[in-house]
């Protein structure tokens, strides 16, 4: 589960690995069967995806990719990779922490023109985040507590996303993933190298909100919610820059509910995170706003919103 749009946003998964690899499963076009992606574990200086109910940015967790850059090493035309979330600028030097801009996130009305996303977009860093769900907080109301909610795609009717028992992890051979539905939402990725250490790192993308997802935010990522837009942005041999974006649109596929303010700290590892509940129970406390990520910031910018004239870092 993501949170995307909190200074301390987190993550939810509940799939381990092979689990992961049988839920992104696909139909192959030119074999015409059901295959399940590689999992390529290799690089991030040591740090490695392990399933969570709360995993902070700088974390790494599974993206889904082409397998065109490894070649070498996959099976399938499509693979999943551990990444860092929060792309490291590739002209970074040093700890890879200290870069100092915002790059959980990038905006799609600037993605074509920024410094930093518009080279690794043409460069083939398409890739696809994929999440049981994300967080998110109401900020179309102005209260002093921001009321997180749970935002999910719209499963079968015998899955309850409030019963992990009915959530299903099956897999079979002939027809596919039969287990609840995720969220596939568009992101870049980019292979960071200093000396020796290589990271993988990616940002989300996100786009102004439809009528489904205004009343909560203006911003919402864009989800990827059919097979048609995944086999188009995971393409990057044959679908170019231009073509792909097109498939970035606002889905209407989504469900939520509210949950408690847990959420809001990354030490909070219950599955009551998630968890469904009455709005006149939720806690009285006092609580920051927690929507930096999608939002400008005066003391972290994001590359879209540094000045034509500045300099650009030394390599």
């Amino acid at each position: 589960m993501v949170k995307l749009l909190s200074k301390r946003s987190i993550y939810l998964w509940a799939l381990d690995k092979e689990q992961l690899r049988c839920a992104c499963s696909f139909l192959d076009k030119h074999s015409k069967s059901v295959i399940k992606p590689d999992y390529l574990q290799e690089h991030n200086n040591g740090k490695e995806y392990t399933p969570s109910s709360n995993v902070a940015p700088t974390d790494v967790t599974p993206v889904l990719i082409s397998s065109s850059k490894f070649k070498n090493a996959a099976n399938t035309s499509r693979v999943l990779k551990p990444m860092m979330w929060g792309i490291i600028p590739p002209w970074h030097k040093g700890d890879y922490k200290n870069h100092n801009l915002s790059t959980n996130n990038c905006r799609l009305e600037n993605i074509l023109h920024s410094k930093l996303y518009s080279p690794i977009l043409n460069n083939g860093g398409r890739c696809i985040i994929v999440a049981e769900g994300f967080y998110e907080w109401q900020t179309t109301l102005k209260t002093k507590v921001k009321q997180p909610y749970y935002i999910y795609m719209k499963q079968e009717s015998d899955i309850n996303i409030n019963d992990p028992k009915s959530w299903k992890k099956e897999f079979k051979e002939d027809e596919g993933w039969k287990g609840m539905k995720l969220l596939y939402m568009a992101g870049l990725y980019h292979a960071w190298k200093d000396n020796d250490v290589i990271i993988y790192s990616y940002s989300v993308i996100t786009m102004e909100s439809n009528e489904t997802f205004s009343w909560l935010h203006h911003r919402m990522p864009a989800i990827l919610d059919n097979d048609e837009q995944i086999e188009a942005w995971l393409d990057i041999d044959n679908v170019n820059v231009n073509t792909a974006l097109k498939y970035l649109t606002q889905t209407k596929m989504l469900e939520w509910h509210p949950v408690s303010t847990l959420v809001n700290n990354s030490k909070n590892k219950s599955l009551e995170c998630n968890k469904k509940i009455s709005l006149e129970d939720k806690p009285k406390t006092t609580q920051k706003s927690l929507t930096a990520w999608f939002s400008k910031s005066n003391k972290r910018k994001s590359t879209e919103e540094i000045p034509q004239d500045c300099k650009k870092p030394k390599v």
